[in-house]
């Protein structure tokens, strides 16, 4: 089912249940990642980045700024650098200035053909619990072949 989204609302990255997009999106020109520095959160040891847009021109006076509404928090575990959790603000489709945060939990990593996968996932919308996935399996690299993918020669 399709329906409008305030453009504030896709400025912050929508694929939280896979951290390597909004990571690598945040490695692109136009954004800027920023260490804060070792953290404890939920009892474990993190190292807190933050990544946000950036523009070269400034938000209007009462405003939120671009770097504001886009930015993510990510928190990777201290020893493995594996996320732990993921961190941001939805804001409701007339308020921009309201923010609802929002977070992701990822724990249980389990190596899957050589890539740590989290078998548990939570998703918290103001401090609310509102998924909580506990994975039994996952398969990598299954179902597709190589030729899936080929490019055609003339394309």
């Amino acid at each position: 089912m399709s329906h409008p989204i305030a453009y504030h609302n896709l400025l912050t990255a929508p694929a939280w249940f896979f951290p390597v997009f909004p990571i690598a999106a945040g490695l692109s020109p136009g954004y800027v990642a920023t260490y804060i520095g070792r953290e404890t959160r939920n009892g474990q040891a993190v190292e807190h980045l933050a990544v946000s847009q950036v523009s070269t021109i400034a938000a209007p006076p009462g405003a939120l700024s671009l770097a504001h509404l886009s930015q993510v928090d990510f928190f990777l575990d201290s020893a493995t650098f594996l996320p732990a959790a993921i961190t941001f603000n939805i804001h409701p489709d007339s308020n921009a200035l309201l923010d609802i945060p929002v977070e992701i939990d990822f724990s249980n990593y389990t190596a899957v053909n050589g890539a740590q996968v989290p078998f548990h996932v939570q998703k918290h919308i103001n401090n609310s619990l509102v998924l909580d996935l506990q994975f039994d399996s996952a398969f990598l690299n299954s179902g597709l072949s190589a030729t899936t993918f080929t490019v055609g020669a003339g394309l």
